[in-house]
């Protein structure tokens, strides 16, 4: 495990914050207990007895309702931190699933849907139009064949999605290095390869060409050669021998669950995984290590709540959403 900063005295006062914050935090008890409730008007009731009924909106009824409160409850959180934060790197992390989202709208030229963080209005204008002059440096090549309408996702929209899951995999990691945290680097290291091997898990269970990703998808620093290599087999068996370190490991056990399982038990376990490395940085008194945790903690916060909610609305039993709860960060 990497070492954690030392004298980042600037972050002091966001750390405060947090140390605020995180006693509001739902234990994974309450998520057990929540999830073990059968009925669910009963569940949806005693989530007003949390942090997310400051969030809540009259006549909440629907997944699309309950989706949006969670949302709002992550996002109003990670904002408020971002304002205090000296630098705001470790923040935006966790805000850039949801610019890649709006990102995506403005190139099929459909409005936000979530609110906006580094791509400003300006920059959704711009690569709607075509250009991709202000967007950084890291990105701008993919975000170019995007802009283009004559480029290859004109006949195959699915490297559309394989672009800017590549583009934003490369923004993730680029913004987590200039925060120069060893800690902070691996954990993102461990994110992103994850994320790899389940985004080509996946395109191989539903028979698309994996050569697509390493075309499309490449460059992904230090992950070129793993990448290329899993491509270039469509057995998973095969994967074993490729995926590097703890990662692996957690992908061999993955295999021996049922097929249906096994994607969904790899996640559970990688996300456990990162919550353990994350709890480290509760010990940091001042550091951006502690922000990024706390900003974990509240992703695995919204899972569990979008899992129970979803699940209880759609009937499903629970045994199997009780199975499917992850590890939290308090």
């Amino acid at each position: 495990m990497k070492a954690l900063t030392k004298g980042q005295h600037r972050w002091g006062f966001v750390c405060g914050q947090i140390s605020v914050l995180e006693g509001r935090m739902m234990p994974y008890d309450f998520f057990v207990n929540l999830g073990s409730i059968e009925r669910t008007e009963d569940v949806l009731h005693r989530l007003q007895e949390t942090s997310l009924r400051e969030f809540m909106v009259p006549g909440a009824e629907s997944w699309e309702d309950w989706s949006t409160i969670i949302d709002t409850y992550v996002h109003s959180q990670i904002e408020q931190l971002k304002r205090s934060c000296p630098s705001t790197e470790i923040t935006d992390v966790f805000l850039l699933s949801e610019d890649y989202v709006n990102l995506k709208r403005a190139l099929a030229g459909k409005t936000n849907i979530f609110p906006q963080n580094i791509f400003t209005e300006n920059r959704l204008s711009d690569i709607a139009g075509g250009n991709v002059a202000l967007f950084p440096e890291v990105i701008r090549p993919a975000l170019s064949v995007l802009a283009n309408p004559a480029g290859p996702h004109s006949e195959n929209p699915l490297i559309v999605d394989i672009i800017l899951d590549g583009a934003y995999l490369r923004h993730y990691l680029w913004l987590i290095n200039r925060l120069q945290s060893p800690l902070l680097r691996e954990w993102a290291e461990y994110r992103v390869l994850s994320k790899l091997v389940v985004i080509l898990w996946r395109a191989l269970r539903m028979e698309q060409n994996l050569k697509l990703y390493a075309q499309y998808m490449l460059p992904l620093e230090p992950f070129n050669h793993i990448v290329t290599e899993l491509c270039n087999s469509n057995d998973v068996r095969n994967w074993v021998s490729i995926i590097p370190g703890e990662i692996g490991d957690i992908f061999r056990e993955s295999l021996e669950f049922e097929v249906d399982e096994q994607i969904p038990k790899f996640e559970q376990k990688i996300s456990n995984l990162i919550t353990k490395m994350a709890q480290i940085a509760k010990l940091q008194t001042m550091g951006p290590e502690r922000v990024g945790a706390f900003c974990w903690g509240l992703n695995v916060e919204a899972f569990n709540l979008k899992l129970i909610v979803s699940g209880k609305l759609n009937g499903l039993p629970t045994s199997m959403i009780k199975d499917r709860i992850r590890e939290t960060y308090v």
